[in-house]
């Protein structure tokens, strides 16, 4: 296996199992991303965003194995770096968990844009 299907397969394996694990378990998902759901429908967007949107994005990559869907999904997460890092400036919230949070998504990100 060349190493760019690697890295395009692990990027969509893990966007694929963060959705399954949002879709599975909405509270797990949310303490994950450190924000509180309101009632029910709270809770139904954590499964809808963090569980079925990734979920979709990653399987379909994962499915179909498109280049384009790779790179959907890579852009999707290069995205959320960005607006992290935006976050960063404007909010100036440097936690270390945030910090963290932009080189994870940047490499995903990076692992399915790759090639």
């Amino acid at each position: 296996m060349q190493l760019t299907t690697a890295m395009h397969l692990t990027g969509a394996a893990v966007t694929a199992g963060l959705g399954l694990m949002g879709l599975a378990r909405p509270a797990w998902a949310a303490a994950f991303t450190s924000i509180a759901p309101r009632g029910a429908t709270g809770m139904s967007e954590v499964r809808a965003t963090y569980g079925g949107f990734f979920l979709a994005l990653g399987g379909y990559a994962l499915l179909s194995q498109h280049p384009v869907a790779f790179t959907t999904a890579g852009v999707a997460w290069l995205g959320a770096a960005v607006g992290r890092a935006i976050s960063v400036v404007t909010d100036r919230s440097t936690e270390p968990r945030n910090l963290a949070g932009i080189v994870f998504e940047a490499v995903i990100g990076g692992a399915l844009v790759a090639g």
